[in-house]
């Protein structure tokens, strides 16, 4: 770690990072489909038959039960409940004592480490009567970056009690304040839900979801929070494969050739043997784990000579073979179901016998053709033995080793940034595959159903909810001040594609404070994709807002000659809440960030175009895109 000049990550490169690859190629998860959790798997009804089905999506906030707990909150607040602050204040010493001690081991790399994570200002706010949370959050955000060492468990210590810590201030230091919060917050959410089209109101869905994480953080009402949750825990993200397709694209031939070595009924018998055939998926009903049985049809030829004391016996061996063993995606990845079965039909034949006595040679015929029965038969069963063990271990070793690739996958990433791995679910029928995760981190809000877009039989179907960038960016960006004087170290974090917005000496300083819950919000309708920008705080120079900002921009997908691009619908948006919004000093500001986001927001957002079959692997590179539909909070892609 660099002294003094090491680089934040910054918020703005995660947002245009996410833009790319959670919005305009979900599909590049297909591949690690074991990525993330296991968790219970809910087989979709939207499969039926092959054809295509729509959903009529329930509205699950018109519950009567759930609006009488929402309508009766107020009177079941329980101050008890709170957070504690002495508590919380408690576990953050102990994890900081731990992480100094930890650094201490290191003369070299500890001050630098304290330096960067600001342990001593953390110590001074801590000695306050009052400290300024959001001074303490902040540094927490720093915590939240992709440096090797953040991952180990003294720095994720220190990260989670400081921000349960900042949690137990907000909401238990003043517990009629929070409850007045609160209170204010159910009676909004009760009038809204009595109203139609609340699940299309971004602000309400938006103010929704913070209800139930503020109920959450101040350990009320944990009846409201289940069954709001409950509603919103439908997989945001699935990816789909017919079993048609898995046969065509991952069948693959078969092509051995192994010496002969054996022993039977006293004669050794020595040559070659060639195994020859196609190993072919085949989908199983199995809806708590996708499951495929490979199948192997192969015909197995030999050439031996039999040695049996001064006789030599030239055979030709021939057989079909059928061969098979399931495998499931399991809690744990791929995994064999070690029902490997093999059946073979082994025939022989005696094409001649070398002795120079011919006596010998019409004895040992006649001897060869009474044993030949049994030695056949002894023959199929070693092959068969043979070729199951060989089936069996060559299967194991590449499941482990795509489980080694496939689980290490983005895991460091994820737990230095505090991203909890997605939750995994699959389930399998004879005619389709589906994987599928739950980008949903604690108490936030994924989707309330499947994906209602028709979708065709055959291919593959990639589906994205619009929850799943805002769940997954939430806790890097939550409250994070974003400094102009971090800006020139952003490409270095982050490579060309996250240039995000350059920083200009004309400018001067600047800082911009992003909304506390989910700041970056992604929102798909109408076949148009929407991205949504909340902000708290602006300061540039002298000039300062404390109010609310939103940046939204609106784009629309082009496809052609296989290659996709997003273009701007109109210009970038930029309104203040309240009566900011007419003052001169707003409206310089309002500018500012506008000049700001249009960099970051421009009108074709990428680069260049991106061409669908540079981002599959190898066996899928002809694959194409057949079409794309946005509309319901979804997008869906199909491949063939």
């Amino acid at each position: 770690m660099r002294k003094e000049q090491i680089a934040k990550r910054s918020a703005y490169a995660a947002i245009h990072t996410a833009l790319f690859t959670a919005v305009v190629f979900p599909a590049v998860v297909f591949p690690a489909v074991v990525f993330g959790q296991a968790s219970e798997s809910t087989p979709s009804s939207s499969l039926s038959g092959g054809g295509s089905t729509f959903f009529a999506v329930q509205d699950p906030l018109s519950n009567p039960q759930l609006l009488e707990r929402v309508r009766s909150a107020s009177s079941r607040f329980d101050a008890k409940t709170l957070p504690q602050v002495p508590t919380a204040r408690q576990s953050l010493d102990q994890a900081l004592s731990q992480l100094r001690t930890f650094l201490a081991s290191s003369p070299a790399q500890g001050p630098l480490w304290q330096r960067f994570l600001k342990l001593d200002t953390i110590a001074e706010e801590l000695s306050q009567p009052t400290p300024n949370l959001e001074v303490l959050n902040d540094i927490e955000k720093t915590f939240r970056q992709n440096y090797y060492g953040l991952e180990f468990a003294q720095f994720v210590n220190v990260r989670e009690t400081l921000s349960k810590y900042v949690q137990s201030q907000r909401f238990g230091s003043n517990p009629e304040t929070t409850f007045e919060i609160l209170r204010n917050r159910l009676n909004k959410l009760s009038e809204r839900m009595q109203a139609p089209g609340m699940l299309s109101d971004a602000n309400a869905m938006h103010d929704l979801a913070q209800t139930v994480a503020y109920l959450h953080q101040g350990n009320q009402l944990p009846d409201v929070v289940s069954s709001v949750k409950r509603a919103f825990s439908y997989p945001n993200l699935r990816v789909l494969a017919s079993g048609d397709f898995l046969q065509r694209r991952l069948a693959r031939p078969v092509d051995e050739s192994n010496p002969v070595n054996e022993l039977i009924l006293g004669t050794t018998i020595l040559g070659q043997s060639v195994l020859r055939g196609v190993v072919s998926p085949q989908l199983l009903d199995s809806p708590s784990n996708a499951a495929v049985r490979l199948n192997l049809n192969a015909d197995f030829a030999s050439f031996n000579r039999g040695y049996n004391r001064s006789v030599v016996l030239n055979t030709q061996g021939s057989a079909n073979i059928a061969a098979s063993e399931s495998i499931a995606l399991t809690d744990y990845g791929l995994a064999s179901l070690g029902d490997t079965g093999v059946d073979a039909d082994l025939k022989t034949v005696i094409n001649s016998i070398e002795h120079r006595l011919r006596i010998v040679r019409k004895i040992a015929a006649k001897q060869a053709a009474k044993q030949k029965p049994l030695a056949d038969a002894i023959g199929e069963s070693r092959l068969e033995n043979r070729i199951r063990s060989q089936f069996h271990e060559q299967l194991n070793g590449q499941l482990a080793e795509a489980n080694s690739k496939i689980n290490s996958l983005g895991a460091p990433t994820l737990s230095r940034l505090g991203i909890t791995k997605p939750s995994r679910s699959s389930w399998s029928t004879t005619d389709n595959l589906a994987v599928q995760w739950n980008i949903q981190n604690g108490v936030q809000l994924a989707a309330t159903s499947s994906c209602p877009l028709p979708m065709e039989s055959s291919g593959v179907t990639v589906q994205i909810h619009q929850s799943a960038l805002g769940n997954l960016l939430d806790p890097i960006l939550a409250g994070r001040i974003l400094r102009s004087e971090d800006m020139d170290g952003y490409i270095s974090q982050f490579g060309d594609a996250a240039k995000g917005i350059p920083r200009k000496e004309e400018d001067g300083p600047w800082a911009i404070t992003l909304n506390g819950f989910q700041p970056v919000e992604l929102h798909l309708d109408d076949s148009r994709i929407r991205f949504r920008i909340r902000t708290l705080k602006l300061r540039k120079e002298e000039q300062g807002l404390n109010k609310a900002a939103t940046i939204e921009a609106s784009y629309r997908v082009e496809i052609a000659d296989g290659a996709i691009q997003l273009l701007r619908d109109g210009d970038v948006n930029v309104e203040f809440s309240g009566k900011e919004q007419r003052g001169v000093e707003a409206v310089t500001l309002r500018t500012f960030l506008r000049n700001k986001f249009e960099q970051l927001f421009r009108p074709e957002l990428l680069d260049k175009p991106v061409r669908w079959a540079e981002r599959l692997p190898d066996q899928f590179k002809d694959l194409q895109l057949a079409s794309l539909a946005i509309d319901d909070g979804w997008m869906q892609l199909q491949l063939r």
